[in-house]
């Protein structure tokens, strides 16, 4: 059996495919290859790989349906969007600049979260995204919003125990409404999944860029916003409100009762209700649910 450099491999990847997609990717001398496992979590493989006193990042995507992101590094590359730089991409991997070795680019940190510096060189890049044209076939895309069904209602309405809430029927009697409602709104390309462990900042702070591209998809521009909104520091979120410019107070009104709705649909399908949706739960109980849906209604 063929032997190779490894340190800290394991995961649910056979190693020799591993292997045989670096070749793919161009890295053809497999004697000058150290892969390190960085992490394996629900079918998509993180590798450190050195090749030849060179350093690289290997994404793999085991599902078919993960694979996505191999495109949308291509259509922000083509948009001219700040990434990562992409060295290869087969039709299942990515190889990617390693950040821990980059003249420009550094890891997020979670103090960005506080940083003024960086909340205005983000708003430039989200700015510059939910600017781009949409791509051919948009459509196809991930679209956060699908989540909302009369089944996924029905589905959170009996995992919460709040079957007898007069929310449901609100939403269940005027579903057609809502969903033409939020159709109607305009649609850009969103980033979806924004946290500090997906950000990338230059040394000098003049740029701030997101990657993992998994969720990015099609949805309207303040769902966006009100994602970096919630997780930046007070000053930093007050420099980003203010570089980000005005937003569109119908997608806001939307966005209030939707963003409940998605955020419960996530959690309850997990196999334990996460920390992080217990707010989104508590807004069923004290109205605030029903709040958001009634202005949503109330919309011209």
């Amino acid at each position: 059996m063929k032997k190779y450099k490894t340190e800290k491999v394991s995961g649910g990847v056979n190693i020799n495919e591993i292997y045989k997609e670096l070749v793919n990717l161009g890295l053809s001398d497999t004697k000058e290859i150290v892969l390190h496992e960085i992490r394996h979590k629900a079918g998509i493989s993180l590798y450190k790989v050195t090749y030849k006193n060179n350093h690289y990042v290997l994404k793999y995507f085991v599902k078919v349906e993960d694979r996505r992101e191999i495109k949308n590094y291509s259509v922000l590359n083509k948009a001219s969007i700040p990434t990562i730089k992409v060295i290869a991409s087969t039709n299942r991997a990515l190889l990617l600049e390693d950040l821990n070795h980059s003249n420009h680019y550094r890891l997020g940190v979670s103090s960005d979260l506080s940083d003024v510096e960086v909340a205005k060189a983000l708003a430039v890049w989200y700015i510059k995204l939910h600017n781009i044209r949409l791509p051919e076939n948009y459509e196809n895309h991930y679209q956060e919003t699908a989540v909302i069904t009369r089944e996924n209602i029905e589905f959170i309405k009996n995992k919460s125990n709040t079957s007898d809430n007069k929310i449901w029927d609100l939403i269940l009697d005027n579903f057609e409404l809502i969903l033409d409602k939020v159709n109607k709104l305009e649609k850009t390309l969103t980033y979806n999944d924004f946290y500090w462990t997906n950000l990338a900042v230059s040394k000098d702070k003049k740029e701030a860029i997101m990657f993992d591209y998994n969720l990015l998809g099609v949805s309207y521009r303040y769902s966006d916003f009100r994602n970096v909104c919630s997780s930046l520091q007070a000053g930093a979120r007050e420099v980003f409100i203010k570089e980000y410019g005005a937003i569109n107070e119908t997608e806001a009104i939307i966005d209030a009762g939707l963003a409940i709705l998605i955020n419960l649909i996530f959690a309850y399908k997990r196999p334990k209700f996460p920390e992080w949706a217990k707010q989104s739960l508590g807004c069923i109980y004290s109205g605030e649910l029903e709040k958001a849906i009634i202005k949503i209604l109330n919309l011209a």
